[in-house]
């Protein structure tokens, strides 16, 4: 008896561990633009475009600006050297990403002070659609 059920148990697992997981077809809509970075565009309109949202959004003084938009040109116009490894080597785009979005983040800290800063983060958006130019700098 102990032997027919080891037997059946073996037949059991050996069959589960050979099942194959099926891949969806195609990804779901929205998984790939969330990943995918968005196109930057013109530098110069994406900059004005997103010191325009954060000013009016957080309510910034027109002294925050120039500093604003100097720390937001200066990360869109390194983050365009290397966006093209996004399609290519996500791996590579983020290990350069990452502590160039973590150096923004850190001075726009600096510029907004701590709670327009926390309040900029909770403006995230939950993908990297084109409609929102603040995907810019989350993605």
């Amino acid at each position: 008896m102990k032997k027919m059920i080891f037997c059946l148990l073996t037949v059991t697992l050996f069959h589960f561990s050979n099942a194959q997981v099926k891949l969806p077809a195609s990804v779901p809509s929205g998984v790939s633009d969330f990943i995918k970075p968005p196109a930057i565009g013109d530098l110069g309109k994406t900059t004005t475009g997103i010191v325009s949202e954060l000013t009016s959004q957080l309510g910034l003084g027109a002294t925050q600006k120039p500093a604003l938009t100097d720390a937001v040109g200066s990360f869109l116009k390194e983050k365009s050297g290397f966006m093209d490894l996004a399609g290519t080597n996500p791996t590579n785009y983020l290990s350069k990403f990452n502590p160039l979005q973590k150096g923004l983040f850190g001075k726009l800290k600096t510029i907004m002070g701590a709670a327009k800063f926390a309040s900029f983060l909770k403006l995230k958006p939950k993908g990297s659609g084109a409609g929102n130019v603040l995907s810019n700098l989350f993605f």
